[in-house]
């Protein structure tokens, strides 16, 4: 009788631990996606930032700290494309498998589809004028 009951604990264990470290993988994977998807959306946000700051020169802001003078390519798509493509392997298991920059009168919208996900990371940026909004506000207080 009393060797019926041993070793069963050794049998248990053989079938449960086995699930543990699935669940422990899975833990850790599904962490390491879920950075991924936060660093890549991080870097649009700022790459679409850095686009909303090109101009032509006709507000007199953001042309000389984003654009090349030189070779007048001040366009912001060129610009977040090449960063795209530099930035689209340097994200450790899931990189950015696609990117796009769209450039419209008042928005910016930069977007980045993950390798593992179809939901596409967007970031939408407003253009903003600083030196605009500075006069704006300098004229308002002066007429008041």
């Amino acid at each position: 009788m009393d060797k019926k009951y041993r070793g069963y604990l050794t049998v248990e264990a053989a079938f449960i631990m086995p699930v543990i470290l699935f669940l422990y993988l899975l833990i850790i994977l599904t962490a390491l996606f879920l950075y991924c998807r936060c660093a890549i959306s991080q870097d649009n946000f700022l790459l679409g930032m850095r686009a909303a700051g090109f101009s032509y020169g006709e507000d007199n802001y953001g042309e000389v700290i984003y654009g090349e003078y030189e070779s007048n390519v001040w366009t912001p798509d060129s610009y977040v494309q090449e960063r795209l493509d530099r930035r689209r392997t340097s994200y450790p298991f899931y990189p950015a498998q696609t990117g796009v920059c769209q450039v419209d009168g008042e928005n910016v919208r930069v977007q980045a589809g993950q390798k593992g996900s179809k939901v596409l990371i967007i970031k939408n940026v407003q253009k903003l004028n600083p030196v605009k909004i500075i006069r704006e506000g300098r004229i308002s207080g002066c007429l008041k």
